[in-house]
């Protein structure tokens, strides 16, 4: 993948061109995918999905909501497989919120219940830093299912503009 993305593909083209090679060296793997491809200057992001869940973003006024991000299947099943690109513009103060499904599965609940939870949580700890949101969600994660076996994966950013 890092080589698609230093070569300048967008990240559609990032998707496939990973996908195709990954089938290439282990046909037998699948992995999960959300690449966002992330504009200071504008606030642009372009955001790709392979199988995984979508992202999540707060908004400076606190709102949160689970961004309705098309995907593509897993990378490892179809060669041929496309994956659509989405684009929005982030507002200042935005987090943008990716996350792997060992941050949220729960044997008790389904998926959507999961990522609902998540998106209260990002809500609920809004205001501080990204350090401090981060030592929340995950916190707040811990605490509803303590005997986690997934790995566990948490990217936020924060979109401020340069000066």
């Amino acid at each position: 993948m890092r080589a698609f993305v230093a070569a300048g593909h967008r990240p559609s083209d990032v998707a496939a061109g990973t996908n195709r090679l990954h089938m290439d060296l282990d046909p037998v793997l699948l992995a999960s995918c959300c690449y966002a491809q992330f504009h200071p200057r504008s606030g642009i992001v372009r955001i790709v999905r392979a199988g995984h869940l979508p992202p999540l973003l707060r908004l400076p006024d606190g709102h949160t909501k689970i961004l309705d991000v098309p995907g593509g299947p897993l990378l490892g099943i179809d060669a041929t497989a496309r994956f659509p690109e989405s684009e929005l513009r982030l507002a200042p103060g935005s987090v943008l919120a990716l996350y792997t499904d060992g941050l949220i599965e729960r044997r008790d609940s389904d998926i959507g219940s999961d990522v609902e939870r998540l998106r209260g949580s990002l809500a609920r700890l809004g205001g501080g830093g990204l350090d401090d949101l981060a030592d929340g969600l995950l916190r707040d994660a811990c605490h509803a299912s303590p005997d986690r076996a997934d790995d566990i994966a948490l990217l936020l950013t924060e979109y401020a503009p340069p000066r």
